[in-house]
C-alpha cells in the first residue's frame, strides 16, 4: 500500500495534470499506518513503510535529477542518491510521527496526517545551506486547474497542500467509518465540503478578478542545447545565429520588453574582456528600440578564490548595459553549490559549484511598470514571489535555462521540463500578478493573474512570443502574512513529537514490568 500511495501521488503531477490522484493519492498509506500496531514494533513498520513510501514517490517526480545530469558529469549519481536519501529518511520521520499521533495522542487521521505531510514539505525547503528542496510540493499538483486551487492567494502553495492532505484524511477516515449509516453520512458530508468550498471560491475568484493591462513583453527561446552552451566558443556562435534569426521577428517599437532565458550570454558582460558578446546584445537592443532582459554571469572581486562569479540577469538598453543587476538568491543544490564545502574548492570547474549567493531584490522599472526576476529553480520557493511583490513588482519575468532537463528526442525528455513552469503558475495565483517566462529550450509562455497559461511555445524549438502581459491591482492575503499555513504545521508537528515523547516516556515509567525490567 505504500508503494500504491507513492505511485499514484507520483501521477498528479505535470505533465499528467490528473485531477483524481492528488485527492486519494494518500489514501493507501494511511490506512497501512492505520492498521499497524501501536506499539514500538508498529512504529518501526510505520518507519520502514514510509521509507519504501519515498523511495517509490520521490524517486519517481525526482528521477530526472539522475537523467538530465548524467550527461554532463557522473557526480550526478551521488547527487540523486544523496537527494533521495534525504528525502527517504524525512518520508520516515513523517511515518513515525503520524504513527504517533494517531497511536499515543489519539488524532483522528484528518489532523495526523495534514499536518505531518505538510510540515514534511515545509522541513524540505528549510533544509540548512544549499540542499533545501522545495520542488514540487502537493499543492502544485492543481496547477491544470488553476481556477480550482484560487484559494492559495489567501494560503499559499502550502497551503493547497494541506487542504489535499486534509481531503485524503477525510477520505480515508470515510472508508474506515463506523457507527451508523447517520456518522457516515454527517462524515461524507463533511468531506464534500471541504472539497467543494474552497473550490468554489476559486472559481468564483476567477470569474471576478479585476486585472489591467501593463505591457506587451517578447519571450525568446533560442533553443541552444546544453552540451553546446557549456563549450564558449560553439555556445556563442550558436547562440548568436539563433538570435540572428530571432530578434528581426520583434518589430521595432511594437514590444515593451525583450526577455531572453538564463545565461543566454555566457560571458562577464561587465568586464572589458568580454566587449565583443556585450555589443552584440546591445546592438539587438538598438534594433527593436527596447530594454531587454538577459542571464548572464555576474562579477565581484574579493573573497579567498579572488573573485565570485554569481548567476545574474542585466538589462542592456539601446544606450548599453544599465546599472540594474540581479544575482541569483536561492542555487541548485550541488550544481550551483555544494552544499556546506567552501566554493572556493570548486572555482576550478566552469559554471559549477562555485556560485556565490546574492543579495536584494531589485525592480526594473519600464514605462511605469515595475517587473521583478526569478532565476531558474527560483520558482520553487515562494518567498522570492512574495517579497518582489512587496517590494513594488507588477510582474514576474522567470528566466531559466531548463536545457538541463533533456534533450530533443522523446526518449531523452524528462518531467522537470513541465514540472518546472508549474512553479510558476503557484507564484502568479499566490501574488496575483502576470509572469512571462523564458526559457532556452522551452517551455517559454505567459500566466495572467488567475494562473492561465496562454501562448507557450513548444520545446526544442527556436521562437519568439509576443503577448500582452496582465497584472492586477491586489495585494493578497499570502503576499502580506506569507506561509502561515507551513508554519503553523510545521510548529504543530513539533508539538506532536514533543507530546508523544513525554507521553510514551510518562507510560514507560507507571508499567510495573517496564520499572522491574
Amino acid at each position: 500500500m505504500p508503494v500504491v500511495s507513492g505511485v499514484l501521488l507520483a501521477l498528479s503531477f505535470p505533465p499528467l495534470h490528473s485531477l483524481v490522484p492528488p485527492f486519494v493519492g494518500l489514501v493507501p498509506l494511511v490506512l497501512w499506518l492505520r492498521a499497524l500496531a501501536g506499539d514500538a514494533e508498529g512504529r518501526g513498520a510505520a518507519m520502514r513503510g514510509c521509507l519504501l513510501f519515498g523511495a517509490v514517490y520521490f524517486g519517481i517526480i525526482f528521477y530526472w535529477i539522475l537523467i538530465a545530469l548524467v550527461w554532463f558529469t557522473k557526480l550526478a549519481i551521488l547527487a540523486f542518491l544523496a537527494t533521495l536519501g534525504i528525502l527517504m529518511m524525512m518520508s520516515a520521520v513523517f511515518g513515525w510521527t503520524v504513527h504517533h499521533a494517531l497511536n499515543t495522542l489519539r488524532l483522528p487521521l484528518w489532523v495526523a496526517l495534514p499536518v505531518a505531510w505538510t510540515a514534511l514539505e515545509w522541513s524540505r525547503a528549510h533544509l540548512p545551506s544549499t540542499i533545501a528542496f522545495p520542488w514540487l510540493g502537493l499543492g502544485s499538483s492543481l496547477t491544470g486547474y488553476p481556477e480550482l486551487v484560487g484559494f492559495a492567494e489567501i494560503i499559499g502553495s502550502r497551503g493547497v497542500t494541506f487542504w489535499l492532505a486534509l481531503v485524503n484524511g477525510l477520505v480515508a477516515g470515510l472508508v474506515l467509518k463506523v457507527g451508523g449509516r447517520r456518522a457516515w453520512a454527517l462524515h461524507a458530508a463533511a468531506l464534500a465540503a471541504v472539497v467543494a468550498l474552497p473550490m468554489a471560491w476559486g472559481v468564483w475568484r476567477a470569474g471576478t478578478l479585476e486585472t489591467r493591462e501593463v505591457g506587451r513583453v517578447a519571450v525568446v527561446q533560442p533553443n541552444i542545447p546544453e552540451h553546446i552552451k557549456l563549450d564558449y566558443e560553439a555556445g556563442m556562435d550558436s547562440t548568436f545565429a539563433s538570435l540572428d534569426r530571432l530578434m528581426p521577428r520583434i518589430e521595432p517599437g511594437s514590444v515593451d520588453l525583450v526577455v531572453m532565458p538564463e545565461a543566454v550570454l555566457l560571458a562577464y558582460p561587465e568586464l572589458p574582456q568580454y566587449a565583443s558578446p556585450t555589443n552584440r546584445m546591445q546592438a539587438y537592443s538598438r534594433e527593436v528600440g527596447v530594454p531587454i532582459v538577459l542571464g548572464s554571469l555576474g562579477y565581484e572581486e574579493g573573497g579567498r578564490g579572488g573573485y565570485t562569479r554569481f548567476n545574474s540577469a542585466f538589462v542592456m538598453e539601446p544606450q548599453g548595459l544599465t546599472g540594474y543587476r540581479y544575482d541569483k538568491r536561492y542555487l541548485v543544490p550541488f550544481v550551483e553549490r555544494v552544499p556546506f564545502l567552501p566554493p572556493e574548492w570548486f572555482g576550478g570547474l566552469q559554471y559549477f559549484g562555485a556560485f556565490g549567493v546574492g543579495q536584494g531584490w531589485p525592480l526594473i522599472e519600464v514605462d511605469e511598470t515595475a517587473y521583478g526576476v526569478l532565476i531558474c529553480y527560483e520558482s520553487s520557493y515562494p518567498q522570492g514571489a512574495r517579497q518582489l511583490r512587496l517590494e513594488g513588482a507588477d510582474i514576474l519575468l522567470n528566466i531559466t535555462n531548463d536545457a538541463w532537463y533533456g534533450r530533443e528526442p522523446l526518449y531523452a525528455r524528462t518531467t522537470a521540463l513541465w514540472q518546472h513552469p508549474a512553479h510558476m503558475v503557484m507564484r502568479a495565483i499566490e501574488n496575483r500578478m502576470g509572469v512571462a517566462r523564458a526559457a532556452n529550450t522551452g517551455i517559454s509562455l505567459f500566466i495572467d493573474p488567475v494562473g492561465r497559461v496562454y501562448n507557450p511555445t513548444s520545446l526544442f524549438e527556436a521562437d519568439v512570443r509576443i503577448d500582452v502581459v496582465r497584472t492586477s491591482d491586489v495585494i493578497t492575503f499570502y503576499t502580506r502574512y506569507g506561509d502561515l499555513v507551513g508554519n503553523g504545521a510545521a510548529i504543530a508537528a513539533l508539538l506532536f513529537v514533543l507530546a508523544s515523547v513525554h507521553r510514551s516516556r510518562r507510560s514507560h515509567s507507571l508499567d510495573p514490568l517496564a520499572a522491574d525490567v
